[in-house]
């Protein structure tokens, strides 16, 4: 079996992959969440699975550096260095360090039309000031303490990989642990090295300001197609769809129409718009899509859902979603409740109405930490 648990997150990522049999399970961890999703959900999922034992997690991956993603890794690391956390052992850890992008340069395959696309993309917008740069540079610390607790606690950081870097077309595109099999779809070698040279004007800036979101570093994100026992399951951080279709194209996992069916696609940057584009909705179809948001920055976006429907048409699927189906009536006041009352709103109404023509939607149960995926004969606790 191999099994996809979406913990609660709130508008970040935490996700938990196993696989195995129920005599001898497998456990990868991918991104924490934002603040306090170790403290209120991961950190007693953990324990659980750890039991009266001592819990492997064979590997950590950071998909890229958002506050959103890297948080509670931050908090599961301080806990583990300080023995304060359950009974783990981290095998490796899958982190791409901007530190690691000041040395030389990673590949002389630049100028490409794609390198110019990222390049615009990471451009600093007209008549904007340092207060942009402060954004894009604000999470850039967490990736540097996160990679100074693996270097502590002895966690192999990127082991296997040439340059330390986890990326597609650097000389090795995929890994195998304990029968479980990991492609690297993204990033591409090039998105690396366009970032190592912005990272390295950025870095002189002295600036501190706190941001959570909006990162260009999204475009950095380490995508993974997991596969075991015939299953495969697409996880994409917050990778952007055009470079997504790139990596599955380049490395020959599209079929002759240009598309791949997976069994589990979890959707890029909460189900945001701009990076769920028609053309990847239409390309990459699944069993089961996994949407881990809570209404902030308007995610999950019904631009995103209506285009799922058009995409995949009178086809049966289903969507499970890391909020309770009533969540839009709970919404904390706060600045953007407005908004994510509205997105969560939304979201339900499009549920409704897809489930009449088929569509099951699954809701994270209200007293739940996680609402989890599992494929195959058995089943986890």
């Amino acid at each position: 079996m191999i099994s996809l648990e979406a913990i609660k997150a709130k508008h970040g990522d935490c996700l938990l992959l196993q696989w195995g049999t129920a005599a001898k399970k497998r456990t990868a961890l991918i991104d924490g969440g934002p603040s306090s999703v170790y403290a209120d959900f991961l950190r007693d999922r953990i324990e659980a699975l750890a039991g009266n034992g001592k819990l492997e997690l064979e590997l950590v991956t950071l998909s890229h550096i958002d506050d959103d993603h890297i948080n509670g890794l931050l908090d599961f690391a301080k806990e583990v260095e300080d023995g304060d956390a359950p009974d783990v052992v981290v095998r490796a850890l899958w982190h791409n360090t901007l530190e690691g992008l000041l040395d030389d340069p990673l590949t002389e395959r630049t100028g490409t039309a794609a390198t110019a696309a990222i390049e615009g993309a990471l451009a600093m917008p007209p008549g904007t000031s340092d207060v942009w740069t402060a954004k894009v540079i604000a999470s850039v610390p967490q990736g540097q303490q996160l990679g100074g607790f693996a270097t502590r606690l002895g966690w192999k950081l990127n082991p296997g990989f040439p340059n330390k870097l986890v990326m597609r077309g650097g000389g090795k595109d995929g890994v195998k642990i304990k029968g479980l099999e990991l492609t690297v779809v993204a990033p591409a070698v090039e998105e690396l090295e366009t970032l190592r040279k912005f990272w390295k004007k950025l870095r002189k800036k002295d600036i501190t300001a706190a941001y959570s979101d909006d990162s260009p570093y999204n475009l950095s994100s380490i995508v993974v197609l997991a596969e075991f026992g015939g299953r495969r399951i697409l996880l994409t951080g917050d990778a952007r769809g055009d470079l997504v279709l790139q990596g599955l194209d380049e490395l020959g996992l599209l079929d002759a129409d240009g598309a791949i069916h997976v069994d589990v696609f979890k959707l890029p940057h909460h189900g945001s718009s701009r990076n769920n584009t028609a053309e990847l909705l239409e390309r990459v179809t699944a069993d089961t899509y996994v949407i881990s948001a809570n209404g902030k920055h308007a995610n999950p976006d019904r631009v995103t859902l209506d285009r799922l429907a058009a995409a995949r048409g009178d086809a049966r699927y289903t969507v499970v979603c890391t909020f309770p189906e009533a969540a839009y009536q709970h919404v904390d006041d706060g600045p953007d409740a407005d908004e994510r009352r509205a997105a969560l709103r939304s979201f339900h109404e499009w549920a409704r109405e897809r489930t009449a023509h088929g569509v099951e939607v699954v809701y994270r149960d209200p007293g739940a930490r996680a609402v989890a995926v599992a494929l195959g004969d058995e089943r986890l606790p």
